[in-house]
């Protein structure tokens, strides 16, 4: 048994009522959860607001993780934040993805309710519907079949953001604009001018031919789509989506066999410290040394340098796309919002690749910071963060 100090941050954001000042535990039975549900017995506060971690290391105590992973001895002092009320992280990817699938069939089919006429469509915006809707449905079933998590909760407030980007702009801006119809009449008045202008094209026809677009365009709507480019972008679509779902198939695969070490039970792997203190050159003589290494006493792992150097490479991502960057499935979603950006030619498509370009990019940084931090010199250096090549 050990008794752990129970603590605050110095300069907490939400402040912890009734926070018990220690808690005893079997440290060689007891998990994470064990300490939190006695945190909860006098806060009160839901277990997915609780986070813990060693006030010594910073290292973070992951729930259902076994308590014998981390190195803690009586007195040992736990930092407890609350990070504010949380939601299920599958919950709310599938409440993103499946708003931007129900706006987009609204303004595509029911042409009168949204635009007040009915119309028919371009080539353009028929494809343009299809790999949206096709682009989100796979988003969907990614989440419920492929995705491992590791953190199952995320902050109740970041669902404002996923609301505004993607049911906001990939959703209303987007399918509002993009099946916009700029050069569409209605039944009606489509009739008398048809019967008016014998000699000119309709706006039937025009249509068909898929002279109009947007009233947001990139391009003039007297530029015709050629097919030829439809094809093009179709294929780059296709491409770049079947090479998103590859990544997130590595990724699925890479968390199921190698989970992260704090997950783990002792006969796994060691924390990610001790880990990495292995592997170093101090903790063996030779590179290559099979004699094990020292790690700290209360450390029930004994791996010797190659051991340690071989676990850490298996666990970095490797494979299709993460020969060139760290974060191959960002790349791969922006070309496939590319291709749909030239095939609408509508500004509102280029706003929303704008917007997730930045938003991949600030993620990707911080996952490349991430994964240098984490496997230190076994990290390929000659990988770059989101576009190959550039770094």
């Amino acid at each position: 048994m050990v008794m752990l100090l129970l603590k605050q941050p110095a300069t907490p954001k939400l402040p912890i009522t009734n926070l018990p000042q220690a808690v005893e535990v079997d440290r060689e039975q007891a998990s994470v959860d064990d300490i939190v549900t006695a945190i909860q017995s006098s806060t009160k506060l839901a277990p997915s607001r609780l986070k813990l971690f060693l006030a010594s290391s910073k290292t973070v105590l992951v729930p259902n993780s076994p308590l014998k992973v981390y190195d803690m001895h009586d007195g040992t002092r736990v930092l407890v934040k609350d990070i504010g009320p949380q939601i299920n992280r599958r919950t709310l990817l599938l409440t993103a993805y499946t708003g931007p699938v129900f706006i987009h069939i609204l303004c595509y089919y029911f042409q009168t309710l949204v635009y007040g006429t009915s119309f028919q469509h371009t080539a353009s915006q028929v494809l343009a519907f299809t790999l949206i809707t096709l682009h989100f449905a796979k988003r969907i079933f990614e989440t419920l079949f492929v995705h491992v998590f590791y953190r199952i909760t995320a902050s109740f407030y970041s669902v404002y953001m996923y609301l505004f980007h993607y049911w906001l702009l990939s959703g209303v801006f987007m399918a509002y604009y993009i099946y916009y119809p700029s050069c569409a009449t209605s039944e009606s008045s489509q009739a008398s001018i048809d019967s008016s202008s014998s000699g000119a094209s309709s706006p039937s026809v025009a249509i068909a031919r898929g002279v109009c677009s947007s009233s947001i365009s990139l391009l003039s709507s007297s530029i015709d789509t050629e097919e030829t480019s439809l094809y093009f972008l179709s294929a780059l679509w296709i491409f770049a989506e079947l090479s998103n779902f590859e990544t997130h198939l590595i990724l699925a695969n890479l968390h199921i066999r190698f989970p992260r070490p704090s997950y783990a039970s002792s006969s796994f792997a060691p924390s990610h410290s001790r880990l990495l203190a292995a592997a170093s050159p101090s903790a063996s003589s030779s590179p290559t040394s099979s004699r094990p290494s020292s790690p700290r006493p209360s450390s029930p792992f004994r791996l010797n340098n190659a051991a340690a150097s071989t676990l850490i490479s298996r666990r970095i991502p490797k494979g299709y796309g993460f020969d060139w960057v760290s974060c191959p499935n960002y790349f791969f979603e922006l070309i496939a919002w590319t291709a749909i950006t030239l095939i609408t030619r509508s500004f509102a498509s280029l706003l929303f690749l704008v917007a997730t370009g930045m938003q991949m990019w600030r993620r990707a940084v911080r996952k490349h910071e991430l994964y240098k931090k984490e496997f230190g010199v076994h990290y390929p250096k000659y990988r770059k963060v989101l576009i190959p090549y550039i770094k």
